[in-house]
């Protein structure tokens, strides 16, 4: 009795500091049971069939805000990758950062999503996110989706459903062509949403001539969701499809994608296709299965099927 007393009196003095500070604990748990095939175009003692249990972009953080007065705000976050199928704590860093926030916008900087990135999904393009539906997965595809670190960004409020993001990151003699500028790496995007539409268009220039930009749209009708982007990224392009059917807790999503690897045709067409469904359990948690399979450069073929639980929290 008096051990659980004084269990109790620890955890409440821990908590007590947290609480008071304001503190959100955050976080989501995704796990998944896969089944992998893959052919090497040129190589068979490299073709693979086996099942593994994979965590996918699992991941626990902490958030806060403190009020400053006349509208101002601090803001911060630490969010990091918890592996919860092979127990590896404290994986690659996710977006963590401190800055300020008001009537005029954020202002941020530390490792963050830039704004291309944020342009990406904000057209619904990434239905089944972090599932082996996701584009970025089977690496068939060229894309590019950056969390910056040492990023320094501005996100404007919400102007009638358009949104202005802006980053530059500096080098630090190390990327971007070993730059030690302040603003060796440049992101901008703007994002619109409303009324089922979604709109949304990024570039971003890291350096070593690496631009890119992209464009993508997504609509929503009833209980139906298309969305499409189109990304040019140095001499390659690549064009994106999702459709998701929601049939009360259900939703089912077909998702197709292609990249033209260069101008002169030195390297085929590569392309992804998968199919999945998802099951709400409750309003935190879901089940889900998907079939993707891919095609890249190199003519080698993989295919993934997948079953997975998420819960957020």
């Amino acid at each position: 009795m008096k051990k659980s007393i004084i269990a109790a009196a620890v955890a409440a003095a821990v908590a007590a500091p947290a609480a008071n500070a304001g503190v959100t604990i955050y976080g989501k748990v995704h796990v998944s049971i896969d089944h992998y095939d893959y052919d090497d175009c040129c190589n068979s003692s490299r073709d693979y069939s086996e099942w593994r249990v994979k965590s996918r972009a699992s991941r626990i953080g902490f958030k806060g805000t403190e009020d400053l007065g006349n509208g101002l705000s601090l803001i911060w976050k630490a969010e990091t990758t918890y592996d919860f199928a092979d127990g590896s704590a404290w994986d690659p860093a996710r977006n963590a950062y401190i800055g300020l926030a008001g009537d005029w916008g954020t202002f941020l900087y530390g490792i963050h999503d830039t704004p291309y990135k944020m342009s990406y999904y904000a057209g619904g393009i990434e239905m089944m996110g972090d599932t082996a539906l996701d584009f970025g997965e089977h690496g068939a595809l060229d894309l590019s989706r950056v969390r910056a670190a040492n990023a320094i960004a501005y996100v404007s409020p919400n102007m009638n459903g358009l949104t202005i993001a802006a980053a530059i990151v500096p080098g630090e003699g190390n990327n971007f062509d070993n730059g030690t500028g302040l603003a060796d790496a440049v992101s901008v995007s703007g994002m619109y949403s409303n009324n089922g539409l979604k709109l949304a268009a990024g570039y971003e220039d890291l350096g070593d001539d690496d631009a890119k930009f992209l464009v993508t749209a997504g609509y929503t009708m009833n209980n139906v969701t298309v969305a499409g982007l189109y990304q040019e990224y140095e001499d390659d392009r690549t064009a994106l499809l999702s459709v998701g059917v929601a049939m009360g807790n259900n939703n089912f999503v077909v998702k197709y994608g292609q990249t033209d690897w260069d101008d002169d045709d030195t390297y085929p067409t590569s392309t992804v296709w998968g199919i999945g469904a998802e099951h709400k359990l409750s309003k935190r948690s879901t089940a889900y299965i998907g079939y993707a399979t891919s095609d890249n450069m190199y003519d080698d073929g993989r295919s993934t099927f997948s079953a997975g639980m998420i819960h957020n929290f």
